[in-house]
């Protein structure tokens, strides 16, 4: 997810710039130091004492302020250079010391990053239009809420709600039919390089590709680290253990994220092959079964990078995994759905009479992806496709499940993505059953309400991978038949740490809770989705059911509840869980 966007974020944030009553002289520090970074190899001391001295600074409203204006100095700096003409190996020069100074990547990731992400950095300076500090602030960071005076907002057209919509999904009358089985896998991050026994701990993001461990307990274990991606055996045992446990699998939604986390150097090649691998596994597993895929932010190369479709963009583009993706994806597929995945990695398949897929690439709207920065207006007029997808779904009394990688509300969504995308769920409510997401990495959900009462759902299936501090899952919902309302879902995980004690034999899956069992509902009926949420907003934090939800988040992880969760973190998950929009997030 790191890319050449979050040096400057970094630049403000890993080293604690987070605001100070003098901060005017702190800012002219950092703009100086920064500057002077320009024509030496040397780390101005009095950059360093600046940062040191506002580093445990930690008054919300001044740190808004100090991130937002700091930022804009330093991409003022970026941007000046090279509007001076300064040329591409004077601009890597520059950006390499600027990440190895303010980040924590090490030399190796920091030169990496650099090499891959500095054209893109390039082009967007060069061509995009009055490209203002502002304007990357704004959007790279805009959790701080960042303001760009010249930001221009743009609307998705919505039709008037049809006279034929049928009644929230919810309240279809259920029958006795057969329910439907899917299986949800997501974020499943293999990584070719991993080295069993090698170093867990070390300098660069990722790990357990080399290197000696200093001690036997920082040894990258057979099935997998917490620190680290996942090695081939944890995912052929993945694909073994569903296919030995469970027979009836009906569909199979794959919510993206194949390639591994070592985004500082990836290559159009490895992505190839990994992606490749994985859904070859995926379709010698499960050869009678249908499969959703769609794209993560990882499958692309630089890593969430999506950029436009244009000639004009021949050393940047990233068109080639759109065209993978259609040349993949056909085996399971219809033939019709190659023209939106070539051209945005999106597409819909009505699953039989009622019952339609829609397939989003969200990747488009998260904020490391660079291409916002150049043009954010509805990237590949995806969301105008949608608006389309659903009015017919919605004349044609189908349901529609919604797959898309980020999930609804996330903070680095680009906000006015995020706010027309919850416009086009809240309009067709009525259309829409569910989502599935991934990307956190976190067992979670989100719940759409309006003049309280829910009126949607997004579930995210967490993670296969195990970075960072998560133990491994996959989920299997049960569907009705007709409503398409997911009845009830299992999550099935196992304990890594237990599982690399006993590395000859295969991890000890075991379903860690049912959604009904574990919070007491008779169903996932809006209303009762409605009456859970209230029970976890009340009782503050002696709330049990809040307390459930963290250790669920986790997947049970020892590294991940090593960390408490606070009245201030249960209250974060309670707001989260609310937030549909990037910009309500913010409150969180």
């Amino acid at each position: 997810m790191v890319t050449l966007a979050h040096f400057i974020f970094l630049i403000i944030t890993v080293t604690g710039i987070y605001g100070y009553p003098q901060q005017d002289g702190i800012l002219e520090q950092i703009n100086l130091g920064t500057k002077q970074l320009q024509h030496s190899n040397v780390i101005p001391q009095s950059l360093t004492e600046s940062v040191q001295k506002i580093k445990n600074i930690t008054d919300a409203k001044q740190k808004s302020e100090m991130v937002c204006r700091a930022c804009e100095m330093v991409a003022g700096n970026v941007i000046s250079l090279r509007k001076s003409l300064a040329d591409r190996d004077t601009m890597i020069d520059y950006l390499k010391k600027l990440c190895n100074v303010y980040t924590d990547f090490g030399p190796i990731a920091c030169e990496g990053y650099v090499n891959l992400d500095v054209d893109t950095v390039l082009f967007v300076i060069d061509y995009r239009a009055n490209f203002t500090p502002a304007r990357f602030c704004s959007i790279r960071l805009q959790e701080y809420q960042c303001i760009d005076p010249q930001a221009e907002p743009w609307v998705i057209p919505l039709p008037p709600p049809s006279q034929l919509a049928s009644e929230s999904a919810t309240s279809n009358k259920t029958t006795d039919s057969k329910p439907l089985n899917i299986l949800h896998l997501t974020d499943i991050h293999y990584d070719a390089l991993y080295k069993h026994g090698s170093d867990a701990q070390c300098k660069e993001p990722l790990c357990c590709e080399e290197g000696t461990p200093s001690k036997p307990e920082n040894a990258a274990g057979y099935w997998g680290d917490y620190n680290c991606d996942t090695p081939l055996e944890a995912i052929e045992d993945l694909l073994k253990r569903i296919n030995d446990k469970h027979k009836n699998i009906d569909l199979i939604y794959f919510t993206g994220d194949i390639v591994s986390h070592k985004s500082w150097a990836t290559s159009i090649q490895s992505n190839r092959e990994s992606i490749r691998l994985i859904l070859q596994f995926f379709n010698k597993s499960f050869p009678n079964i249908t499969i959703f895929p769609i794209l993560g932010n990882h499958e692309s190369h630089p890593s969430d990078y999506f950029s436009p479709l244009n000639a004009l963009f021949t050393n940047v583009t990233t068109e080639w995994i759109f065209d993978l993706a259609a040349d993949e994806w056909i085996k399971w597929l219809p033939i019709e759905t190659q023209s939106t995945i070539i051209n945005g990695g999106y597409y819909t398949v009505l699953v039989k009479p009622g019952f339609r897929v829609v397939a989003l690439n969200s990747n488009v709207c998260f904020s490391s992806n660079l291409w916002l920065l150049y043009d954010d207006k509805d990237p590949f007029n995806q969301l105008l496709w949608l608006v389309k997808v659903l009015a017919q779904a919605e004349q044609n009394n189908e349901k529609v499940h919604l797959l898309s990688h980020i999930p609804p509300g996330e903070l680095t969504c680009h906000k006015q993505w995020s706010n027309q995308f919850a416009k086009i769920v809240k309009r067709f409510s009525k259309t829409i059953v569910a989502h599935f997401n991934g990307h956190t990495h976190t067992d979670e959900f989100r719940l759409f309400i309006e003049d309280d009462q829910v009126i949607n759902i997004a579930f995210n299936g967490a993670s296969f991978t195990t970075f960072k501090t998560f133990n491994p899952n996959y989920r299997m919902y049960e569907v009705d038949n007709n409503s398409l309302v997911v009845s009830d879902y299992d999550q099935y995980i196992y304990d890594l740490k237990q599982a690399n004690k006993n590395s000859g034999t295969p991890p000890q899956w075991y379903k860690l809770y049912s959604f009904k069992d574990a919070y007491g509902l008779k169903d996932l009926s809006f209303p009762s989705l409605k009456s859970l949420y209230d029970k976890m907003t009340s009782n503050g934090s002696n709330n049990a059911l809040v307390e459930q939800y963290y250790k669920y988040a986790g997947k049970m992880s020892e590294v991940y509840l090593s960390v408490p969760c606070d009245i201030k973190c249960k209250k974060q998950m309670i707001c989260f869980i609310s937030s549909v929009e990037a910009n309500t997030s913010f409150n969180c």
